[in-house]
């Protein structure tokens, strides 16, 4: 099968890891190190240091029957089958074939959206901690402490006041890298970089664009997700030479960046419960 090249319009085999007129990398050999198999994707999660299935409620290689579970398993059958229980108790079913690495990308994919969600709100929780314990210590300051030098207390206060600042600052400007969608089409953003699908391919468009400059003035009302999937009607973006251009490749993993650190925290009644997905 032949590929078009994203940086050059040169046609080539798919076999081929780069265009031969260009260099430009193929994008369907960019994932090779990705888990394509259940085995494969229970090392990745071991490799992340995540907390145990119990607590992020994703069960790999386990047909999980308890609400409030993402999970992947291979059927009597010999089918892979991926689900995910939600709060009611009812299942959905996300796939359920023969192709095991369709079936844990489908996984992967989703467990990387829910580290990311995870993170988040681990961070927005230390921040508001940070937050009340800065007013705490500025109200006692200013109650226990009334005998301060004048200077002292304004330092104080400058500082204090500093902190906050700089947390609401952190926090107003949130990665807004994702797809959304404007009207009947779809759209993809990286660090303010921005991309169209167009028939059957993506396109870099400038951030000045109308579309883009609309987006940007209100995320939340066109954003559709920060990972792709089928129901979009678009290829995946990951997939393409644009995500190699602003991904260096190197002997560590790029996954690296859903490792889970000792100061995160999982709280699986953040996530949505009640949607299919």
């Amino acid at each position: 099968m032949k590929i078009k090249c994203d940086y050059c319009g040169n046609t080539y085999e798919d076999t081929l890891h780069a265009c031969p007129d260009c260099s430009a990398p193929n994008p369907s050999h960019k994932n090779e190190k990705d888990p394509k198999t259940i085995e494969e994707l229970k090392k990745w999660y071991k490799d992340r240091k995540l907390p145990s299935p119990e607590v992020t409620r994703f069960f790999i290689g386990v047909d999980y029957k308890k609400p409030k579970a993402f999970g992947i398993y291979k059927d009597d059958s010999g089918d892979f089958v991926v689900y995910k229980n939600k709060a009611d108790g009812s299942r959905a079913v996300r796939y359920k074939g023969a192709d095991e690495e369709y079936a844990v990308n489908e996984l992967l994919q989703r467990l990387k959206d829910e580290i990311v969600h995870q993170k988040n709100c681990s961070g927005r929780k230390k921040s508001a901690s940070v937050t009340r314990s800065v007013t705490s210590s500025t109200s006692s300051t200013t109650k226990n402490n009334r005998s301060l030098p004048l200077m002292e207390i304004i330092s104080i206060s400058i500082a204090a006041f500093c902190i906050l600042f700089g947390i609401a600052l952190i926090m107003s400007f949130p990665d807004h890298n994702g797809y959304y969608r404007y009207g009947h089409g779809v759209y993809y953003n990286y660090d303010d970089h921005w991309f169209y699908y167009d028939t059957d391919n993506w396109v870099e468009i400038s951030q000045n664009d109308p579309i883009p400059r609309e987006i940007s003035s209100n995320y939340d009302d066109y954003y559709i997700s920060r990972n792709w999937d089928q129901s979009m009607d678009t290829t995946n973006w990951n997939d393409t030479s644009f995500y190699d251009r602003y991904h260096v490749s190197s002997d560590n993993d790029s996954d690296s960046d859903y490792d889970w650190g000792n100061n995160d925290t999982w709280d699986s009644d953040n996530t949505d419960w009640g949607s299919d997905w």
